[in-house]
């Protein structure tokens, strides 16, 4: 299977889908670290990786940027769309493409690229869709999950892209 860019979808996915607000009124949101090194891992290994939201936050921005993800649309309606912009900024095509949604924004992206996949948190209908379900759910490791899946279909050792941090 020939994936160059994996997209991601935020609440449900790379979050467990759950919004907290600060007595500030501010949005919080909460990430789960080994997905982010298995994103981490995927770009060292030659993959793109874009996120696609239909919100945005300044939690999701902090994120994106700490994890080097800038490939990236938010408050989207037209998932689609969106996808045909990074794919031109990419290089790629829906062929190479992988995406992991939850909901029924998602539906649309998911029957147009190569691979789609949900976490088992996804509504039916992106389940029934779904090329793959991961075994963990959104916000849980289901995007670390997909990330070893898809360098274990392409030969790829994450221990070879492993580097260890710097001390302080």
């Amino acid at each position: 299977m020939d994936i160059r860019l994996l997209v991601l979808d935020v609440d449900g996915v790379l979050t467990d889908g759950t919004i907290f607000y600060s007595a500030e009124g501010e949005e919080l949101k909460a990430f789960n670290v080994q997905d982010g090194l298995g994103i981490k891992l995927l770009m060292r290994s030659g993959f793109d990786v874009a996120v696609i939201s239909g919100r945005g936050s300044a939690p999701l921005e902090r994120r994106l940027d700490d994890l080097g993800i800038f490939h990236r649309r938010f408050k989207c309606k037209d998932k689609v769309a969106a996808l045909k912009d990074i794919c031109d900024e990419v290089g790629c095509n829906f062929s190479q493409v992988a995406f992991m949604g939850d909901d029924l924004i998602d539906l649309k992206v998911m029957r147009s690229v190569r691979f789609a996949v949900a976490p088992p948190n996804a509504v039916p209908e992106v389940l029934e869709t779904a090329h793959h379900v991961t075994d963990r759910r959104g916000g849980y490791g289901a995007v670390r999950e997909l990330c070893d899946y898809l360098a274990a279909l392409n030969g790829i050792r994450f221990a070879d892209y492993y580097v260890m941090p710097e001390e302080d």
